[in-house]
This record gives structure tokens, C-alpha cells and sequence, in this order.
């Protein structure tokens, strides 16, 4: 966001998060496009498995290890830093979605503060006591990460595709420049169709995981960055 702001500060960009529980369907960020909620949506869903979606475009920005949480005491501790699946698959599992039912949160209001991952902080208030374990996209955990829980990374599981999505019929010179600057496209691309504020600025980007540039997979050493899927709204008036 703040790229796009330095390079066209004269075209406003609002962001907003949504509270999607488990943070691997597509289909509450695709319903914000269709009905108008968003312009550009950040959508994540589990490697290579998105649904093929006719009317949306759709560019994979990065793909997320998967994790897996375990409370302090666990064995899962003992390992330094990945475990695989045949090494957890009998362990008891939890959802996020498991932990609010009859509550999911309406699709198309935003959400701030503890407001955000309600579900996946109340699994982990749960794995922490050691009931059971948790598998998460790596920002996910990182981001809701405790004293007294520990995070793995999972070996042998596919990881969570984050790709931009925008509706086809919508596409516009500033969506592509917002998706090239999502990519790691320079200032002085060639590319740029866009000049300061002579055009209009999509209403919204939305998402649950902010543009990190054009990596293909997260380094698993660094730290991911924190927070939801942001949506970018145009100012009216």
C-alpha cells in the first residue's frame, strides 16, 4: 500500500481486512468481487487447488508454508524446525471455523483489531492447553504467535497459494498497475499506463494478507509479515 501511495498520492487507496476463519477459501473473497464490495481482492487457497473461476482474473503473488501448532509441552517441540505429516497425521486436530459455529462473520464488513482472526485466536487459546494441534498458512501463526505455543513448519503438505483476483469485466489501467507494484514493478517501469491522479482509482482491493512483492515462496527463516487481507476503497464524493 504504501508503494502505491508514494507513486500516486493524488489517487486515494483505502484498505480494509475481512475475517474469512481458516483463511484457505476463496469463495468469501470472490463474493466481494462479484457483488461489488471490492475491486481487487487478495485470495488465498491451498497450493495449486484454486477453483478455475471464468470471469476472474487471477495472478499468484506468492505461495505460504504451511504450520503446524502445538502447545509448548508438546513433542512436536523437540523438532527444530519442520515436522512432516506422517509424523502428526494421528494427532487430534482443530479448525478455526470449529471454534465459532452459527458465527461466521458477514462477508462484506470490515474488520480491525481482535475483531480480525477471532477464530484462529480462540484454536489457539485451545492448543495451547494441549488439547490438540493446529495447522495454519505460516503468516497466520506468526501473527497470532504465543509464549506458550510453538510453530513448526509442515514438510510434505502443500502450501497456501496468496494471489490478487479482480473481476474480468472490471479490469482497468489502475488494477494492472496495483497488481505490477503487488509483483515488485519499479517507478520507472515502462509499464506504468498511470499518471498521478488523471484516472480514477479502483474502489477496493481486498484481502487477507498485504502485497509483499513478486517472491515466489516466502523465505522460511524471515518472519512474515502481519495482519489480514487488505482492500483498498475509492473515495467518493
Amino acid at each position: 500500500m504504501g508503494r502505491w501511495r508514494a507513486r500516486f498520492p493524488d489517487i486515494p487507496l483505502t484498505v480494509s481486512y475481512f475475517d474469512d476463519p481458516g483463511g484457505d477459501d476463496p469463495d468469501a473473497a470472490r463474493v466481494r468481487l462479484t457483488q461489488g464490495t471490492v475491486d481487487i481482492a487478495y485470495m488465498r487457497s491451498r497450493e495449486g487447488a484454486a477453483p478455475e473461476v471464468p470471469d476472474l482474473h487471477r495472478v499468484v503473488l506468492y505461495t505460504e508454508d504451511p504450520v503446524v501448532c502445538a502447545a509448548r509441552s508438546h513433542w512436536i517441540a523437540a523438532a527444530e524446525e519442520s515436522v512432516t505429516w506422517a509424523d502428526i497425521a494421528e494427532e487430534t486436530f482443530f479448525t478455526p471455523a470449529d471454534m465459532t459455529p452459527g458465527q461466521e462473520p458477514e462477508p462484506h464488513v470490515p474488520h480491525s483489531g481482535e475483531e480480525l482472526a477471532r477464530a484462529e485466536r480462540i484454536a489457539m487459546e485451545v492448543v495451547a492447553s494441549g488439547a490438540g494441534l493446529l495447522l495454519l498458512p505460516n503468516s497466520f501463526a506468526r501473527a497470532l504467535s504465543r509464549k506458550d505455543v510453538i510453530i513448526r513448519r509442515v514438510e510434505d503438505q502443500p502450501g497456501y497459494d496468496v494471489a490478487l483476483a479482480w473481476l474480468r469485466e472490471r479490469d482497468s489501467d489502475e488494477i494492472q498497475e496495483f497488481v505490477g507494484i503487488a509483483r515488485g514493478r519499479k517507478p520507472q517501469s515502462a509499464r506504468t499506463q498511470l499518471a498521478g491522479a488523471s484516472k480514477k482509482p479502483p474502489k477496493q482491493a481486498s484481502g487477507r494478507t498485504p502485497a509483499d512483492g513478486g517472491e515466489k515462496r516466502r523465505n522460511r527463516q524471515s518472519g512474515p509479515r502481519q495482519g489480514r487481507r487488505p482492500a483498498a476503497r475509492r473515495r467518493r464524493g
